[in-house]
């Protein structure tokens, strides 16, 4: 199951609608939404849109952070403000730059899902 944060309803449902051909997509609006998902649900992966409350989700990252010795998901941001620095701090898998199409993303959440399945003490290439 993936967790798909987008505040933007059109981009929201055109990714969810991707990204449902190969997962379970929990698709929500709100970053206090995304909390309550993962919390209770078996998210293998987050792709989240910082967008206008992009302080609730870099709080929200700094606690994923801190699980991830926890086994936190891989954390994709898709977004149309660079703040990569930042990301990888908290300890992001990955950052895109919108425009994303939806296809792109879809590949880079399998790519992400399969190194989290597979194990490996490393990390893809960013």
């Amino acid at each position: 199951m993936l967790l798909l944060l987008e505040p933007d309803k059109a981009t929201r449902q055109l990714y969810a609608r991707e990204l449902n051909r190969r997962w379970r997509v929990i698709a929500v609006e709100r970053p206090i939404e995304a909390l309550r998902a993962l919390a209770t649900h078996p998210i293998r992966a987050a792709i989240l849109e910082p967008g206008a409350e992009g302080e609730q989700v870099w709080q929200m990252l700094a606690t994923l952070q801190e699980q991830k010795r926890k086994g936190a998901p891989p954390i994709i941001i898709c977004s149309a403000v660079d703040e990569r620095s930042r990301a990888y701090e908290l300890g992001v898998s990955a950052y895109l730059i919108k425009p994303v199409s939806p296809h792109q993303l879809s590949s880079e959440v399998a790519r992400w899902l399969m190194f989290a399945d597979s194990g490996i003490a490393s990390s893809p290439s960013k």
